[in-house]
């Protein structure tokens, strides 16, 4: 057993699995921007980016140069895109680390020309289209002259067209509807641009749940990210995915206690009867939601305990009463499956009242990541036959004894 107090197993064959899967509903031709923003959907960006890359990812996606900026110093030389907004001061970084830039607006298209200028560098470049989100990206109207200032800029690159549809789940009439009208929207504004004799670069829209239902499958690339780590968004289950986390802790103290005694901050439970109480060394800071005191179950021995008490900042307690012979030091899975029990990401994120997503990415840097399988690249994935390199493989052995 690990000596970690609490530690993620990462299954890199399952990522395997999931992108075969994602190829055989886009194809081998589509290109693939594998999205490892978030630690890699808090599965640890450096040996999930590597893995992605030696599978055939064309490219990676990321939140913030940050990000970005951590898979370079890593020697991952892949072409990394960032997908939100670029603020002022990461300019000169994103330049200097040869780092691709999403763009919204004619202001910050002009300061990325001015500092790919003065460093003297090119600078790839997505031009970002609000085709219903409101959010992010440009107004429909805007893009074909945003087009032309990137396309006439001297250090711009103009590589790609994306924008974001706003239903992550399956698709009920109206949302089905608005997407449908997002991709038309889309098609106009590409339709300009290339009319107007700009060079057509590659199109992206479709985010995990887009490729799930088969929308806008006509565009160059796609944009996996949860889909990746083994979930469906906004679906119960997907049969045909695995997921790639497990998440666990072991049992650090025991009590005996006997009915109505009260338990933890708040005294919201009072134990009904004469039972055992496990201490775990987990909590909140290590991304296991406070919602879930009195909500959720682990798995010890193959058996369900149920968490009573609230959970605090560093540990979390569970009634095993039930179970026989636990002892400390026992394993207690927290996702994952435990004999012929199981608990699921999606299960914690109904118990919680939230999503996957947060589920995963809270998950936080004292949690140790240890990785298994992905012990070499797959029939596609020469990356120096692609036309970039990747300058060492992660440690795994190593990153799985440091705070991720």
């Amino acid at each position: 057993m690990p000596h970690e107090r609490v530690w993620a197993e990462i299954d890199l064959d399952a990522i395997t699995h999931n992108l075969s899967y994602i190829r055989s509903i886009v194809g081998q031709q589509r290109g693939l921007i594998a999205i490892v923003k978030a630690n890699a959907y808090g599965h640890g960006a450096v040996p999930v980016a590597w893995h992605l890359a030696s599978l055939g990812a064309s490219m990676l996606g990321v939140g913030d140069s940050q990000e970005a900026i951590e898979l370079r110093r890593a020697g991952i030389s892949i072409p990394t895109l960032v997908l939100g907004a670029i603020v002022r001061g990461e300019l000169g970084d994103v330049v200097a680390h040869d780092i691709a830039v999403t763009v919204h607006s004619a202001e910050r298209i002009r300061l990325l020309e001015r500092e790919a200028r003065r460093i003297g560098r090119q600078v790839s470049v997505h031009l970002k289209i609000d085709t219903g989100m409101a959010r992010l990206g440009c107004r429909p109207s805007r893009a074909l002259d945003l087009a032309r200032l990137i396309h006439e800029a001297g250090h711009l690159r103009l590589d790609g067209l994306c924008s974001h549809f706003s239903s992550v789940g399956p698709p009920d009439a109206g949302n089905d509807a608005f997407t449908q009208q997002q991709v038309k929207l889309f098609d106009r504004v590409c339709g300009e641009i290339r009319d107007a004799g700009i060079s057509l670069p590659r199109r992206h829209a479709a985010a995990s749940s887009a490729i799930l239902g088969r929308i806008a499958d006509h565009l160059d690339d796609v944009r996996p990210g949860l889909v990746l780590y083994g979930y469906a968004p906004g679906w119960e289950a997907e049969k045909d995915l695995r997921p790639a986390l497990s998440l666990k802790t072991q049992v650090i103290f025991l009590k005996d206690l006997p009915r109505g005694t009260p338990i933890g901050y708040g005294r919201e439970h009072t134990t009904a009867k004469r039972t055992r109480i496990a201490t775990l060394p987990v909590g909140y800071n290590d991304g296991y939601a406070f919602r879930l005191g009195g909500r959720a179950d682990v798995l010890i021995r193959g058996h369900r305990a149920p968490v009573v008490g609230r959970v605090s900042m560093d540990y979390l307690t569970v009634d095993v009463g039930g179970i026989p012979g636990v002892s400390v030091g026992d394993e207690v899975v927290l996702i994952g499956r435990s004999g012929d029990e199981q608990v699921t990401a999606p299960d914690l994120a109904r118990r919680a009242e939230t999503i996957v997503y947060e589920i995963l990415t809270r998950l936080g840097k004292r949690v140790q990541r240890i990785y298994r399988g992905g012990a070499g690249p797959s029939q596609h994935s020469d990356p120096q036959e692609r036309g970039f390199g990747i300058l060492r493989r992660p440690d795994l052995e190593e990153i799985s004894r440091t705070t991720r």
